[in-house]
């Protein structure tokens, strides 16, 4: 064989090899926002704790602040699946979200669904 009958077989190679490191790469930006997302989810709930929690806060102030933090910090589709629900039970004020970050390459990876939750004891 020559080398005139090799060219263009390092072509396919180099093709495939990039595709596959930019589809890891992809994977790799999509669990880092999501742990972003996760962070913030978290943020907006100790938030909300904290805003329910003096004497005679209500259950609307918890939820508001905590959907305040979220817009402020998730913007775009990122956050819109979540709901926060706030309760006050025993002098302990929780707040929860619930829902799912949708996967950028949902064939290969599915969506991560979270139940996230964060309590404080209400002030005297």
């Amino acid at each position: 064989m020559s080398e005139k009958d090799d060219a263009g077989f390092t072509t396919v190679q180099y093709v495939i090899t990039v595709g596959l490191s930019l589809l890891l790469l992809v994977l790799v930006a999509n669990l880092l926002v999501d742990l972003y997302a996760r962070g913030a989810i978290r943020d907006a709930l100790d938030e909300g704790v904290r805003a329910g929690a003096p004497q005679g806060a209500h259950v609307e102030v918890c939820e508001a602040r905590a959907r305040e933090v979220m817009s402020g910090l998730l913007r775009g589709p990122i956050g819109r699946d979540f709901r926060i629900d706030c309760t006050v039970e025993s002098g302990v004020v929780r707040a929860s979200a619930r829902g799912a970050l949708r996967s950028w390459l949902p064939v290969l990876v599915p969506d991560w669904h979270l139940e996230l939750e964060a309590s404080m004891r209400a002030e005297p």
